[in-house]
């Protein structure tokens, strides 16, 4: 008698633990899809209007635009008073984490060779060279992560860090053509392209499934759940969306891009889960594009 008053018991709670996770999982997701939606749709509208034409002609690319994509689950965390920590931002180990997004910058160059290959190619062949530059870099970086050790002092790495962010200021002076529009491109990948969207995919989207999900696979060392694919996957439609053309309609869409962005997202999604922190993937998208978009705007190939 009491070993079934036990089992009974015992099937309640794992029913109701059931049905505690699955509401968990469920809210997650129609948080972040309603928090996608509201970023897309703002941005559309917004990229509508003169402000964004006025900020690409003087400035080359729209600071409130990112500002805004930045801001909206920043302010979901804020006001739900969540912990910033658990969605990466926080200093803890960043000489090391320095160390490792500084490599992640070099690894960097595979995919941009591949597309460099793809140059002349068709738009969507020229995306499949750089997709699987991206998947090659992907497998560098997790062996990289594996043998990596801690780093005492981050001195080093900060000089380089400010020496590679020189190189295109002296290019551009030594070939006289230092404008308002080189800089702005430089802090704008650095800051708003590179940490802005490292916080809103890696931070915010795949650290708020991984509180739902879990991380409940280990691949190759890296340990990861659902939080990574997906994240991966709106990271790839935000890409995808920098085509749209509203006269035109969803056909505008660039799906090429958007399948080379998922796989470079599943790249800087990796740093994240490794290191546990946004200083890593921060460092490795925001600092090789500070460094290489400027060079688009010195040779006029932007």
């Amino acid at each position: 008698m009491k070993t079934m008053v036990d089992e009974t018991f015992m099937g309640k709670v794992g029913r109701a633990v059931l049905a505690s996770s699955t509401r968990t999982k469920l809210l997650a997701i129609l948080e972040i899809l309603a928090v996608y939606a509201v970023i897309q749709t703002l941005l559309i509208v917004w990229s509508s209007t003169g402000i964004v034409e006025w900020e690409k002609q003087h400035l080359g690319w729209s600071y409130t635009g990112a500002s805004i994509l930045v801001a909206i689950p920043a302010l979901v965390i804020w006001l739900t008073r969540r912990n910033w920590v658990e969605y990466g931002v926080s200093s803890a180990d960043w000489r090391t984490n320095l160390d490792i997004g500084l490599k992640g910058c070099l690894v960097r160059a595979i995919p941009a060779f591949a597309m460099m290959l793809g140059l002349n190619s068709n738009p969507l062949g020229a995306n499949l060279l750089e997709t699987m530059g991206w998947v090659i870099a992907v497998g560098v970086m997790v062996w990289i992560l594996n043998r990596h050790r801690p780093v005492k002092s981050g001195r080093k790495n900060v000089f380089a860090s400010l020496l590679l962010l020189s190189v295109p200021i002296v290019v551009s002076l030594a070939m006289s053509s230092l404008n308002v529009v080189i800089v702005s491109t430089m802090v704008w990948q650095f800051v708003l392209s590179g940490f802005g969207e490292e916080f809103v995919y890696r931070g915010y989207f795949q650290s708020r499934l991984n509180q739902a999900f879990g991380r409940p696979v280990r691949l190759f060392g890296i340990q990861f759940g659902a939080g990574l694919i997906i994240a991966s996957f709106l990271f790839g439609l935000l890409h995808a969306f920098n085509s749209f053309d509203a006269a035109i309609g969803f056909s505008s869409l660039g799906w090429g891009w958007a399948l080379s962005s998922f796989v470079a997202g599943l790249f800087f999604g990796v740093l994240r889960e490794k290191t546990g922190t946004l200083v890593a993937p921060g460092i490795a998208h925001g600092l090789a594009d500070a460094v290489g978009e400027p060079f688009r705007v010195i040779f006029g190939w932007m």
